[in-house]
């Protein structure tokens, strides 16, 4: 039989099992999505690092100056503040459920903050991606889909506890549906 399982958060903003009903709920990236971060950043180092080296060797090979000897010191920096904003992205993303539907909140600052989602009347399904990995790190891909058109779906890679916000999106679906009497 399967479990009532409802959630709520805590005073982080984690989520956490509860035994109480909760209308709406809000779901953060699991750690899985931070660890992507660290192989991006190796990666963005040696760009910018050969990027700037190449600016440094060009300078000094036509303009004839050695003093661009620095341009790979910035290209670490540029590096290092490419992945802060990356990790700070990472974090503000939220999948949450309200009266209106479910929605996906990002963004760092104020002019690209926004938000994207799918109405409750045009929810197709929300649907997972399982798997022995996923299920081990509690990182789960999310889909919702739109009854009408694939593009206004919602996309989520290694949501937190993805397959309980899967649960929670289709049971809100069923009791708007009818098909579920509430408790």
């Amino acid at each position: 039989m399967h479990e009532n399982r409802t959630l709520t958060l805590d005073t982080r903003g984690q989520v956490i099992e509860q035994g109480q009903d909760s209308p709406f709920l809000v779901f953060r990236l699991s750690w899985v999505a931070y660890v992507r971060e660290t192989w991006a950043f190796l990666l963005r180092a040696i760009i910018c690092v050969l990027a700037a080296s190449a600016l440094a060797w060009g300078l000094d090979h036509f303009a004839h100056t050695s003093t661009e000897r620095w341009l790979p010191a910035v290209g670490v920096v540029a590096a290092i503040a490419w992945t802060v904003y990356s990790i700070m992205l990472t974090n503000s993303v939220r999948l949450f459920t309200d009266e209106n539907g479910v929605w996906m909140q990002a963004g760092v600052f104020p002019w690209e903050k926004g938000v994207a989602g799918v109405q409750w009347r045009d929810l197709g399904q929300a649907g997972y991606t399982p798997g022995f990995a996923s299920w081990a790190l509690r990182s789960y891909d999310v889909r919702i889909s739109h009854r009408f058109t694939t593009g206004s779906e919602l996309f989520l890679r290694n949501v937190h506890r993805g397959n309980l916000a899967v649960e929670h999106v289709n049971s809100i679906m069923a009791r708007l549906q009818g098909r579920v009497m509430p408790a």
